[in-house]
């Protein structure tokens, strides 16, 4: 066989392998091995073998990135989804209505004195709930995109980190007046202390 035929073979066993290397990239579980093509030269088969090893490694190991990469790209688009929804914002932009479910006479007026001039919050309002009982622990409820903001109003005026939730379809109080967190004053925070 002349040099020019051996080129042409080594040519057409190039591509086959990179034929089977693209197959076995697209499969959930690559194998590292991959099979010979059948030759009918054994010679011109052991003189080519290490060099076509070295190409099919070279090219799973290339695939096998090219794979992870796009799934760390994919966490990345996941991550940053969540995370763009999930800010926390500045206080002065955050605008809060405080709910006294309490017995206690401006319990939510002195708690929403605390988030106005002691954080910064955009204060809007202090009212009493709608409700006829007393309300036993404080609940603070965000709109979306406020959780991390409700967690710091939670820290700042000490509830309990269990009762942080997302905006109710039936609220405690008339009107929300586009706050972004309501803080549902409970009797944890304001005993009553008349007896």
């Amino acid at each position: 066989m002349n040099i020019a035929g051996k080129g042409v073979l080594l040519i057409i066993a190039v591509i086959a392998m990179g034929i089977i290397v693209l197959n076995e990239g697209f499969d959930n579980e690559a194998s590292s091995t991959f099979s010979e093509p059948v030759r009918s030269d054994q010679q011109e088969q052991s003189q080519e073998e290490p060099n076509q090893e070295e190409q099919q490694v070279a090219e799973s190991n290339a695939s096998e990135q090219t794979d992870t990469e796009q799934n760390a790209g994919d966490a990345q688009t996941e991550e940053s989804q969540t995370t763009s929804t999930s800010v926390l914002h500045p206080e002065e932009e955050v605008r809060v209505l405080v709910a006294n479910g309490t017995d206690v006479t401006g319990a939510a007026g002195a708690t929403l004195d605390t988030l106005v001039a002691n954080a910064g919050y955009n204060g809007v309002q202090a009212v009493n709930d709608t409700g006829d009982e007393i309300l036993p622990e404080t609940l603070i409820y965000y709109g979306q995109g406020y959780d991390l903001d409700a967690q710091n109003i939670r820290l700042i005026i000490n509830a309990n980190r269990n009762n942080v939730f997302p905006m109710p379809e039936i609220l405690p109080v008339e009107d929300l007046v586009d706050a972004n967190v309501l803080v549902h004053v409970g009797a944890d925070l304001f005993p009553d202390q008349g007896g």
